[in-house]
């Protein structure tokens, strides 16, 4: 879609979608919620933004890189693509609440950056409230660990915090063909919908509990859960009927939200 000239910036992380095939499969998937807008995070060469502007009215692209932005603007304006507006923002400093832009339900798409998507995916779910859906390109390890059910052998610290947000399911694979350059590693994309009343949201401190027990325990995840908790907490958690003798790759989400309960009970949790 871009004149000649441009180089993906390794130390941005850039690796650019090519295959227009695979690029509609994502902006049709994303348009399944009937959202009006879209954020689009890391469009680079634009090849999603041009179908994602066909199934929404409003599409928000943010790219990191100054140049890369004003050549996708120019870009847009030459096709007539006027439902797209271009801010040139680092997304780890986005304010998706203060940014002047309205607070519609909306669908977050994209083609993340490898290096950051955890970091991403954390700050869409925690902060953007009004974000229902993320449709997104990851790392196809990254997939796994969020894809492996919650108390699976498989599930990551990583994985449990996402979910105490959003449920996911597989989209698609992508190979390293559909890419300028192709990547090392192989990559998916995935649906993450956000789960109604999350806890980040309606119980902020009992949700800080949660999240700092899950990555204590899984910072030991071979360990027993007697051997990582203190002798208080660890009385807390038996009393709930969860065994401390088990791993935490075992305890399932309910658990996970019990054990946060009875240690905020406990006067134990995150301000205790």
């Amino acid at each position: 879609m871009f004149s000649q000239g441009f180089e993906p910036s390794r130390a941005l992380g850039q690796n650019f979608l090519v295959d227009a095939n695979i690029a509609r499969k994502i902006a049709r998937e994303a348009s399944t919620g009937q959202h009006a807008r879209a954020i689009e995070i890391g469009p680079g060469a634009g090849s999603l933004t041009v179908f994602l502007a066909e199934y929404f009215e409003q599409l928000l692209a943010i790219e990191a890189d100054r140049a890369l932005a004003a050549e996708l603007q120019s870009a847009l304006s030459v096709r007539n693509i006027t439902n797209v507006e271009v801010q040139n923002a680092d997304v780890l400093d986005f304010d998706f609440v203060h940014a002047g832009i309205d607070l519609l339900p909306t669908v977050v798409v994209g083609n993340l950056p490898y290096n950051i998507s955890s970091q991403i995916i954390l700050r869409v779910l925690e902060r953007a409230w009004y974000v229902e859906s993320l449709v997104v390109m990851v790392q196809a390890e990254m997939a796994d660990r969020l894809l492996a059910p919650v108390g699976s052998r498989n599930c990551s610290a990583f994985g449990v915090h996402v979910a105490l947000m959003a449920r996911a399911r597989p989209v698609l694979t992508a190979p390293p063909s559909v890419f300028v350059p192709p990547p090392k590693v192989g990559s998916k994309v995935i649906r993450l919908d956000r789960v109604r009343d999350p806890l980040s949201v309606v119980d902020p401190q009992l949700y800080d509990t949660i999240v700092g027990v899950i990555r204590l325990t899984f910072g030991h995840r071979r360990q027993m859960l007697r051997k990582v908790l203190s002798p208080k907490q660890s009385a807390v958690v038996g009393s709930l009927g969860v065994a401390v003798t088990r791993r935490p790759e075992s305890l399932t989400l309910d658990e996970w939200i019990a054990i946060g309960k009875g240690l905020e009970e406990a006067g134990l949790g995150a301000a205790g």
